[in-house]
């Protein structure tokens, strides 16, 4: 337990991030995205590269891909940029996800057979963080080519075909089909979920809740936390579970991102169980973006926030704290340290 100043407070409401953080992903969303990176370049007849779960890790570093469906995005347009120009696509609307694969296989004729080069990662992370992490500033640090190959808009049962094959990969056959109402057609095996296990001890929840009110702001979809939710042993610790379809139900009209780092999802879920807005709070995450969250929430008021990092790593570890992490700690087990969590702040 790493503490980074020694004033020592008591919160009052504990928020979880869930991946990496509440459940182990290592073997669930950390090799979805590789996984399905590879079926989508695949589809367009280009061969893969080998890629691992380090790629996933790598993207979570450059901050702004809370949505493991960008992450993924960002990972092909990366590969892709460093192929030659493929053909463009005809300007229209597409009728079918048929329609739209055969255009996209189309274009892509010139590059098909070809494997793409894996860049240099570490000058690519420095400069996406440097243009605001997410899509926006990858565009910033790697060249447009080869991008409208990379269909990450409109409707999964159509168009947005990273999302459609993501989802296939981590949800498996039943559960996919139950979330969106169609049949697979990229993966017909069983999803990666079924590799996850629980990462916390419920011995720390049952620990922490004698003292503080728990609830979950997860860059999950609500029907991807459906499963867990499903568990009573593990939701009733969590009156209040913020998701990812809230923040894009709640979407600004000027199409500001409310996934993390904004504070949107922390402010939710702790409002909902303090609405006064007065109780101190600490957030429990993984990644940068949760760090950075946090530490937006705190700046915005009027609630305190805390930053409570989970770092595998030494360099991880300095990389939250530069980022102003409370406390960092390398299992969330360590959240308890005696009767009640004193973090400082």
């Amino acid at each position: 337990m790493l503490p980074c100043s020694p004033i020592v407070l008591h919160p009052e409401l504990i928020i979880f991030d869930v991946d990496g953080t509440l459940v182990d992903v290592t073997r669930s969303y950390r090799e979805t995205a590789p996984a399905a990176a590879r079926i989508y370049l695949e589809l367009l007849g280009v061969q893969p590269p080998v890629l691992t779960g380090d790629v996933y890790d790598t993207f979570k570093r450059m901050t702004g891909f809370n949505d493991d469906w960008d992450l993924t995005a960002g990972l092909l347009r990366v590969l892709l940029a460093g192929l030659p120009q493929a053909a463009p696509l005809p300007d229209e609307a597409w009728p079918s996800q048929d329609a739209l694969i055969a255009a996209l296989q189309a274009a892509s004729r010139p590059i098909a057979g070809l494997t793409p080069p894996l860049p240099d990662w570490e000058p690519l992370v420095s400069a996406v963080r440097t243009a605001g992490g997410g899509l926006a500033g990858l565009s910033q640090g790697i060249a447009d080519r080869n991008a409208h190959l990379v269909w990450r808009t409109g409707d999964a049962a159509t168009t947005d075909l990273v999302q459609r094959i993501f989802s296939e990969v981590y949800l498996g056959a039943e559960l996919f089909t139950q979330a969106y109402g169609c049949d697979p057609r990229f993966h017909t095996g069983p999803g990666l979920r079924e590799h996850e296990a629980m990462l916390i001890d419920p011995a720390t929840l049952e620990t922490l809740s004698a003292h503080a009110r728990l609830g979950i702001a997860t860059g999950r979809a609500r029907f991807e936390m459906a499963p867990l939710l499903a568990d009573p042993s593990f939701a009733h610790f969590f009156p209040a579970v913020a998701t990812m379809s809230d923040a894009l139900d709640a979407q600004s009209p000027d199409g500001e991102s409310l996934l993390k780092p904004h504070p949107f999802l922390l402010q939710r879920a702790a409002d909902a169980l303090d609405p006064t807005g007065t109780q101190v709070a600490a957030y429990v995450g993984d990644a940068p973006d949760d760090i950075i969250a946090a530490r937006r929430a705190d700046a915005a008021g009027p609630r305190r926030w805390i930053a409570i990092g989970i770092a595998t790593t030494a360099s991880q570890a300095e990389h939250y704290r530069r980022l102003g992490a409370d406390m960092i700690l390398a299992h969330p087990d360590e959240l308890v340290g005696g009767s009640r969590l004193e973090v400082p702040g």
